[in-house]
C-alpha cells in the first residue's frame, strides 16, 4: 500500500517532532500547513517527511524536520520580527519562518535554487518572504538590523559583519563545524546584549555545512 504524503506529514508531526519535545501548537500547525514536497525535486518527494537530512543539490542539504524545528523552537518570536535567513536553499525553511515573523529576507548564492524557491513561495501565497542573491558570509546590510538570523547548516566561523547586522537582543542560530574532527555536531544560539555576543549550545546533531564560510577567520570556536 502506498502511503500518502499527507499521512507521512502527520507521522512526521506525531512520531518525530512531538517525541523530540516540540510541543508549541503554532509551530506544529505551521509544519502541518506547509507542503514540504513542493520544495523538492520529483525524485525526492517520496522522502519529503522522512527523519533525516535531504540533499537538495550536490553539497546542499535541507536539514531534518527535527533539527529545523529545534532550532526554531529555541527562541521566542514576535509577528514584528525581521528575519534574515542565510543559505535559504530550496526555500522550505524560509516558508516556515515567514509564518512566524513580519518579514523574512533569504540569501542564496545558487541561482537555480533561488529562482525555484521564490517561485514556490509565491505559488503558495507567502508575500512576506523573498530570497535574494548574495554572499552567504556577508548577510544583507540593507535590511538590517534583524531580530533573528538563521543559518540552517554548519559553519566554521561566524563573520563579525553578521553579528553587526543583529538588532539589540537579537539572536543568531546556526550549526558549528568542529574543526578538530571535521564533524558537524552542535547547534548554537548567539545572543546580542549591549553589543556583546554570548553563545550557548542548543543541542547536538548531524548538521551539514553551508558553503560560503570556509575561509572566514573573524570568529572562531
Amino acid at each position: 500500500m502506498v502511503v500518502s504524503l499527507e499521512i507521512m506529514k502527520k507521522n512526521m508531526i506525531n512520531n518525530q517532532l512531538k517525541p523530540s519535545g516540540i510541543n508549541d501548537d503554532k509551530l506544529l500547525q505551521i509544519f502541518d500547513s506547509i507542503p514540504k514536497e513542493l520544495f523538492l525535486d520529483d525524485e525526492k518527494k517520496s522522502i519529503s517527511y522522512h527523519d533525516g537530512n535531504i540533499e537538495v543539490k550536490k553539497g546542499r542539504w535541507l536539514l531534518s524536520n527535527v533539527t529545523i524545528a529545534k532550532m526554531i523552537d529555541s527562541v521566542n518570536f514576535s509577528k514584528d520580527d525581521v528575519i534574515l535567513e542565510i543559505g535559504a536553499g530550496c526555500g522550505y525553511t524560509t516558508a516556515i519562518l515567514e509564518s512566524l515573523a513580519s518579514i523574512v529576507v533569504g540569501i542564496e548564492s545558487d541561482i537555480a535554487l533561488r529562482e525555484k524557491a521564490n517561485k514556490i513561495i509565491t505559488q503558495i501565497g507567502l508575500d512576506s518572504a523573498i530570497i535574494i542573491n548574495g554572499d552567504h558570509n556577508k548577510g544583507h546590510l540593507k535590511s538590517a538590523p534583524y531580530d533573528k538570523i538563521f543559518i540552517f547548516g554548519s559553519v566554521s566561523c561566524v563573520p563579525d559583519c553578521l553579528f553587526d547586522q543583529l538588532a539589540e537582543n537579537g539572536k543568531l542560530l546556526c550549526g558549528v563545524k568542529n574543526s578538530s574532527d571535521n564533524s558537524y555536531g552542535k547547534a548554537f544560539v548567539f545572543s546580542k546584549n549591549r553589543s556583546i555576543i554570548n553563545s550557548s549550545v542548543i543541542f547536538e546533531g548531524n548538521i551539514p555545512e553551508v558553503p560560503g564560510f570556509e575561509k572566514q577567520e573573524n570568529f572562531e570556536f
